[in-house]
């Protein structure tokens, strides 16, 4: 017994002693690593364990809040406005989260199947060129194509003889028409990367497989079915987790366009939780919201991470 606990002492000893000497040959390495590891925790980890911390206490950002222990949560929870805001979240971010997973993938195949190289290049070049412009000028474009008055869709529809002449439609001003409009926004929806994404996952599989798939007769629908989708899960994990993540954060329509407007209907907790912060002083209540935001993300993914490794996106099913 004692030989054997003399054993593992020792071979402990030996362990620790290989892990510092090897940590000890590396001192360079760790060295220029430690800026970055303590500008990610300065920077990423801490304000986010910091908003956590100040959801508990009644703090304006300026003096030293008051800790009221869990009444920002009660009140967040009996709060209408943010009840009534993640409804709404969950309506503009769910057919977005579909389009931004299903069009790409369909241009993707499209352009898979031109078997011109010289074409299918010059199409990749097309797609990627609409980033070059910054986001925000996008929104802003789009802002002046919902213009009642003479904006470009206004325009269209008149012309097509949709709309009267005298007819005005206030595509962000009406209840009725402004989560569709937004919803609309970044048509045809294959600007970017997300094409390329996709491109380098069908461009990843094997020429073989597919001319398989032709001499055996195989559909473009059936080779898409059965050898392009199975090939390509990691991208589209990919977009339906970033796409979950950016659409329960996302408020910058609310911030640019609508304020919220009209009413409350474009409310989402993230612009709600802005408000909050700079617009009444709210900071610690805001703080619980984005602790609320933080737990419902990191709860769905999770569970979207857990189906998926479960089988029912898996390559084999």
């Amino acid at each position: 017994m004692r030989t054997a606990c003399g054993r593992k002492e020792m071979m402990k000893s030996k362990n620790t002693k290989g892990l510092l000497h090897r940590i000890w040959k590396g001192r360079y390495a760790y060295l220029f690593l430690l800026p970055l590891f303590a500008g990610l925790i300065l920077f990423s980890y801490y304000p986010p364990v910091l908003g956590v911390y100040r959801s508990f206490f009644d703090w304006d950002g300026v003096r030293e809040g008051v800790f009221t222990g869990l009444d920002n949560y009660r009140k967040l929870f009996q709060d209408e406005v943010f009840l009534n805001s993640v409804p709404t979240m969950f309506k503009i971010m769910i057919p977005k989260l579909l389009i931004g997973i299903i069009v790409p993938l369909i241009m993707a195949e499209m352009i898979f199947s031109v078997r011109n190289k010289k074409y299918q290049s010059m199409y990749r070049v097309l797609i990627l060129l609409p980033i070059v412009a910054p986001g925000i000028v996008g929104t802003l474009i789009w802002k002046n194509i919902f213009d009642p008055n003479g904006g470009l869709l206004t325009a269209i529809l008149k012309a097509l003889g949709i709309l009267g002449e005298e007819q005005i439609v206030d595509w962000l001003g009406s209840v009725k028409t402004v989560i569709p409009s937004i919803i609309f926004m970044g048509f045809p929806w294959i600007g970017g990367t997300s094409v390329l994404i996709y491109m380098s996952g069908l461009m990843g599989i094997s020429q073989e497989v597919i001319e398989a798939s032709r001499l055996d007769g195989c559909s473009t629908l059936k080779r898409i079915c059965f050898i392009d989708l199975p090939n390509i899960v990691g991208q589209i994990r990919y977009f339906l987790v970033f796409g979950i993540i950016g659409g329960l954060q996302d408020y910058s329509v609310q911030i640019v366009l609508t304020q919220g407007r009209p009413g409350y209907a474009t409310y989402v907790p993230g612009y709600y939780m802005y408000l909050q912060a700079f617009t009444a002083g709210n900071m610690g209540y805001a703080c619980a919201i984005g602790t609320v935001i933080f737990v419902v993300i990191a709860l769905i993914t999770a569970l979207t991470f857990k189906l998926m490794n479960a089988g029912r996106f898996d390559v084999d099913s």
